[in-house]
């Protein structure tokens, strides 16, 4: 789908732009060390902290993925939804009060280390006094933020080219560049502050379309007639239904290996660093339980729109549509007036940019904290260490340009990825912050287990099932066997998990 560029559309999609520059110019000038530039001084409140996080999470595949697979299979997507509601509310209640205290009380052992951990393979080297899990979990990070970055990538070439009518390559470059020049400007204050911003234009433009798309139906009993009328069975949660051949076609019921499948996206907000570095930065542990009430209203709200909106393109268009990834973009052009279009246009970017910008903000701050700072140079000073991060993300840039541009599905992609969060620092992240007798040798161990069997199951996956599932299942039973065949946790460990758990 390809349009000529407005005059309006390119205006108030430039007046976009320059809101989120100036934010990352403002930031710029609070970073100071590197707990700012990494979680912002641990000083955002719940506000901002919920909305960045959900905006963080919500990336391009709830605009392009997501639309996408309610075009082609109906409400058999709703278990998709019904996980990543579920994961994201019990990432909240299980995880983001912990994570916010351990990291801030479990320091590094060495002499003279006093300060939290900034980053999560800190956070695990410090919990477990171990470097080895530092340098492990950081590879495992650059690998599947690789691919992460290369499906936001991917979005930002199609917006551009929507917007300025560049190639679809070209867009893909200048859209790099915006995120690159603002994240490395400003970190992590400015991914958040701009996040907010991407957040309320994501979820208005979601929101406004869905009603527009109902109108333009005849209000709800018409949206449900054109749907049924496509195929009945595209309006059921249990009814499998494939596009073949320009036609829906009613297969069988939706298999317990897809709705398990479906279901286990929830695992992944428990490792996934781009939102765990929002529970590191709140400003307090309380936080967590307000963050858990607003979270899942944005979660259903967010998610829900993006399935109305695929579910309308279907019913608007029919089985027309040469790339269902096109469903919002399509209604865009369609419901939309010119004058409007660029605002709905930047609601796409919103997207793509909230989770990119917090990507390379982990990335780069991974690379030099995890990497530089613990086995070149510890007593590098905190501007030095400030300046590698803003070229270490204009390093990730480039890689992840180099990805989007070998091409792929955008929900692909990002279930990869995600999958290989969940399962490298999902089960680790839960005995750090629930157990003491959580040893190095088994968290190691399921890092290691988790993500490697990610990679490998994705080669030889025959039956559907998402590779999180035996991810996370490999992590489980090699932290288990870690934990109860290596070396026994250490006196200090304990004590420390003690003193900070009593607080």
């Amino acid at each position: 789908m390809t349009t000529n560029p407005d005059a309006s559309t390119i205006i108030a999609f430039l007046v976009y732009l320059i809101a989120v520059f100036a934010i990352g110019i403002w930031a710029y000038r609070k970073n100071t060390d590197m707990s700012d530039f990494a979680i912002g001084g641990r000083r955002l409140g719940t506000f901002v902290t919920t909305i960045s996080a959900k905006a963080t999470d919500s990336s391009q595949w709830v605009f392009f993925g997501l639309p996408g697979a309610f075009y082609i299979s109906g409400m058999s997507n709703i278990w998709l939804i019904i996980g990543l509601t579920l994961g994201f509310y019990l990432s909240w209640r299980l995880i983001a009060g912990r994570l916010r205290k351990y990291s801030a009380e479990v320091t590094g052992w060495r002499d003279g280390e006093t300060e939290g951990s900034v980053t999560l393979p800190g956070f695990f080297a410090n919990r477990f006094r171990h470097d080895s899990l530092r340098w492990v979990s950081a590879i495992f990070i650059i690998i599947f933020y690789v691919v992460y970055l290369g499906s936001a990538f991917i979005a930002t070439g199609v917006i551009f080219s929507q917007i300025f009518g560049t190639s679809v390559t070209m867009g893909t470059i200048l859209g790099a560049i915006v995120v690159m020049v603002y994240s490395s400007l400003g970190g992590y204050l400015a991914s958040s502050y701009t996040d907010v911003v991407q957040g309320f234009i994501m979820f208005f433009s979601l929101f406004i379309l869905s009603v527009a798309a109902i109108i333009k139906l005849g209000g709800l009993g018409g949206f449900v007639g054109a749907i049924t009328e496509q195929n009945p069975d595209l309006g059921s949660p249990f009814a499998g239904v494939e596009l073949i051949d320009g036609n829906w076609v009613s297969t069988s019921s939706v298999s317990f290996i897809a709705i398990i499948s479906s279901l286990a996206w929830a695992a992944g907000y428990f490792g996934s660093p781009h939102i765990l570095a929002r529970f590191m930065g709140m400003r307090k542990v309380e936080s967590a339980k307000n963050g858990a009430r607003l979270g899942i209203f944005l979660s259903i709200t967010l998610l829900g729109f993006a399935g109305v909106i695929g579910l309308a393109a279907l019913a608007l268009f029919g089985p027309t549509l040469a790339n269902q990834e096109d469903a919002y973009m399509s209604l865009v052009a369609e419901l939309m007036p010119t004058w409007l279009a660029g605002i709905f246009l930047a609601g796409v970017l919103s997207a793509v940019m909230s989770t990119a910008d917090s990507q390379l903000v982990v990335a780069s701050t991974t690379l030099t904290e995890d990497f530089y700072r613990a086995f070149i140079n510890r007593k590098a000073p905190d501007e030095v260490l400030v300046w590698l991060s803003r070229i270490a993300v204009g390093f990730c840039t480039l890689v992840g340009i180099t990805v989007a541009l070998r091409g792929g599905t955008i929900l692909d992609l990002v279930g990869y990825a995600w999958a290989g969060f969940g399962a490298s620092f999902g089960p680790v992240l839960l005995a750090a912050l629930y157990s003491k007798k959580t040893t190095w040798f088994g968290a190691l161990l399921s890092v290691i287990a988790g993500g490697a069997t990610v990679i490998i199951y994705r080669q030889l996956d025959t039956i559907g099932l998402y590779e999180l599932i035996p991810g996370f299942l490999g992590g489980l039973l090699a932290l288990w066997i870690g934990n109860r065949f290596g070396p026994k946790p250490r006196a200090e460990v304990i004590e420390q998990y003690e003193s900070v758990s009593a607080k």
